[in-house]
This record gives C-alpha cells, sequence and structure tokens, in this order.
C-alpha cells in the first residue's frame, strides 16, 4: 500500500510535460504507439518537433492514430509491425531502416497483460513473453547498427527505454514456460505477466552492460498503474482495483518523456526509472545468478534460429557487430 500510494501521489512533481525540451532533428521509434502511453508519447515529441515512427499492429488503429497525430505535425510515420511474429518485426525494421540512417530513441512501449493462456504468439511462443521480450529483443537487435552509428556520428548517446512494472517482478524465468507445454499450462496469466516484466528488466540491464561504452543509453522504466487498454482483459475484481489505483495517461507519460528526452537521463544507463521521473532500486536478487546474462543468449539464440530460416535479400551481416551496414541501408535494404 506505501509503494502504491508513494507511485501515484508523490509529495511533489518536479517534471512536466511543459519541461519537455525541443528535439528538432531527432527520431524516434515508438512500438505500440497508437494508443495509450506510447500515442501520448509520440504527441509530445511532435509538438516539440521530433520526427516519430509508431507502429500499429492494425491498419485501422494506424490510420485512425495518423489523423490526429497530423493535426500536430507531418513529421510521423505508422509501421505496421506485430510484435507476436518475429517476421513481422523483421519487416518494420527493415522498412523504418529504408527511410532513416539515424535513430535516437528507441522506445519499447507496447505490451500485453493477463491474455487467455491459450494465446501464443505465430513462433508458439507465451504470448506475454513472445510480445513483452522476445519481439522487442529482436527489434532493438536489428536496429542496433542504426543506434550505435548514430551515436557515432553524432558524438552524442542515444536511448533505449524498455517497460518494467509496478507488480512485482517473478524471481526467476522458467524457461519450461516460454513455449506451450504442461508446466506452461499450470502458470497463471498474471504469473507470466510479471515473468515477462522480468524479462523486460533483464534485458534492459543487459543491453546496458553490453552497449554503454558505445553511446547506448538502456533505462528500464515503470511508468505505474495506468488507465491504457493493457488492461483489457482484466474483468471483474481485478480490472476494478486496476481502474482504482490507476493514474490519468496525462502523468503515466511522464516518466518514459523524462528518460526519453531529459539531459540528466544521459547518466541512467542500467538504471529504473519509477513514478514520476524518480530513481528506482533494483532488487539485489534480480542481479544475481547471471540471469541477464542466461537471457540474453537465451533471446539471441531463438532469434538468430529463426534468422537463419527467413532471411531477406541482402541483409547478411546486418548486426551490431558491424557499423559498416550503416552505409547500406538506403540503397541495399529492401523490404520483406
Amino acid at each position: 500500500m506505501a509503494s502504491t500510494r508513494n507511485e501515484h501521489f508523490p509529495l511533489s512533481m518536479e517534471w512536466s510535460v511543459d519541461d519537455v525540451p525541443d528535439q528538432t532533428g531527432k527520431v524516434f521509434l515508438i512500438t505500440g504507439g497508437t494508443s495509450g502511453l506510447g500515442f501520448a508519447t509520440a504527441k509530445v515529441l511532435l509538438a516539440r518537433n521530433a520526427r516519430v515512427y509508431i507502429t500499429s499492429r492494425g491498419h485501422q488503429k494506424g490510420r485512425q492514430a495518423a489523423e490526429e497525430l497530423r493535426r500536430i505535425s507531418e513529421t510521423f510515420h505508422v509501421l505496421q509491425m506485430d510484435l507476436s511474429d518475429l517476421q513481422s518485426v523483421q519487416k518494420a525494421a527493415y522498412e523504418f531502416m529504408s527511410k532513416e540512417q539515424n535513430l535516437h530513441c528507441l522506445i519499447n512501449n507496447a505490451g500485453v497483460m493477463a491474455p487467455p493462456i491459450a494465446l501464443l504468439t505465430r513462433q508458439q511462443y507465451d504470448l506475454q513473453f513472445g510480445v513483452n521480450v522476445i519481439g522487442h529483443f529482436y527489434l532493438t537487435q536489428l536496429l542496433l547498427p542504426v543506434l550505435l552509428g548514430t551515436a557515432k556520428v553524432t558524438a552524442r548517446k542515444v536511448r533505449v527505454l524498455s517497460y518494467s512494472s509496478s507488480a512485482l517482478p517473478a524471481p526467476r524465468i522458467d524457461y519450461t514456460t516460454l513455449m506451450d507445454g504442461p508446466v506452461r499450462r499450470r502458470c497463471t496469466p498474471a504469473q507470466l505477466y510479471k515473468q515477462s516484466k522480468l524479462g523486460c528488466l533483464l534485458l534492459a540491464l543487459e543491453l546496458a552492460e553490453q552497449y554503454g561504452e558505445q553511446g547506448i543509453v538502456s533505462i528500464a522504466i515503470n511508468p505505474g498503474h495506468v488507465q491504457t487498454n493493457l488492461n483489457r482483459y482484466s474483468r471483474g475484481v481485478m480490472g476494478s482495483i486496476w481502474d482504482m489505483f490507476s493514474c490519468r495517461v496525462s502523468k503515466g507519460v511522464l516518466t518514459p518523456l523524462f528518460a526519453a528526452t531529459h539531459p540528466k537521463a544521459e547518466s541512467l544507463n542500467g538504471k529504473l526509472l519509477t513514478p514520476f521521473a524518480r530513481l528506482g532500486t533494483i532488487p539485489d536478487n534480480i542481479r544475481e545468478r547471471g540471469a541477464q546474462e542466461t537471457l540474453w543468449d537465451w533471446l539471441e539464440a531463438q532469434t538468430e534460429c529463426f534468422d537463419r530460416t527467413t532471411q531477406p535479400p541482402n541483409s547478411a551481416g546486418l548486426r551490431a557487430d558491424s557499423l559498416e551496414v550503416v552505409k547500406m541501408y538506403p540503397s541495399e535494404v529492401k523490404l520483406v
């Protein structure tokens, strides 16, 4: 109860939307940007002169979002992408790279919470882990050359935001539950959600560890309970409780905006931000047992296996270990 009170009723709020600095010349990519926090973040960034890409699972939602965003600025693009399908993630990443040579901030905002246990991704992973962790890992890996290239060319740090949660994370990741099977079917949707949010946090920490010295600032953010459609699968008492303790999107957006735009956030590599733009504490047990390295290796194995069966034309070597690939994007990257 104390934690909930501190999240939603802080004694003071020193950061507001009005404090977001001008973003002229900067490029942002926001997953799940057609509603909720992603959409609110895009609106503020566009109003501050940024060029913004948002992703949308469906054409209709993308069109509706575009109509509203166009009232603010024309400097936005909508990418069709379904995080539950790695082929769709791959296609969206290459489409982005065919249009842009720079990326100053990747906001891995999209997510799913507590869907029916029977739902899986197209590649047969648990839907929550597949969307919240695997899809975002794959997108980040594909865009690493652009992020690293931007940091090198501009001599400025770039940022990657990963969404954690106000829910207590799972104690560890049970890899026997990440694809369908008897162990997974004995889990509750809430357990699988907490596990996926632990995965997001571990992913942010390992990204910071591996690429912090190369100009990437990886920040985990907990925006708190926010009134968005993330809660669409919750019904009855749990849904009512969520609504009771949720804050408005106008408040929830403060943490991702701070992480994405504030100059002070450049020093937050490997840190956790909680509502509202306050430094959080990462439990010591999360950093133990090599958990983040184990997850990273597992995710690499899954996506490399996928890559071997679905390489797009002229994409050989398009990974973070070669900055030279940045020069190839305009002429040689073709859409799947």
